[in-house]
């Protein structure tokens, strides 16, 4: 999961937040999407090892919220 880029994890949220009519789901979207914006601007201050594991983190968060949907994660 380390291949993961943040920015587009962060485009694949708003791209989800903008088709989707469920208020709450565009909250949890627009957090996700403020979580993978926030570790793309720090990711040159993390170590290779940390930056895994935040992507790590942050694709389980994803994978859990977003499960069923198909379109905001692969």
């Amino acid at each position: 999961m380390s291949q993961v880029d943040p920015w587009e994890k962060a485009a694949e949220c708003a791209r989800a937040i903008q088709i989707s009519h469920d208020p709450h789901r565009k909250a949890v979207l627009n957090n996700l999407q403020q979580m993978w914006v926030a570790l793309a601007t720090e990711r040159s201050f993390l170590s290779p090892e940390r930056l895994a594991r935040e992507v790590e983190a942050i694709g389980r968060l994803h994978l859990t919220l977003t499960e069923g949907d198909g379109r905001t994660h692969h």
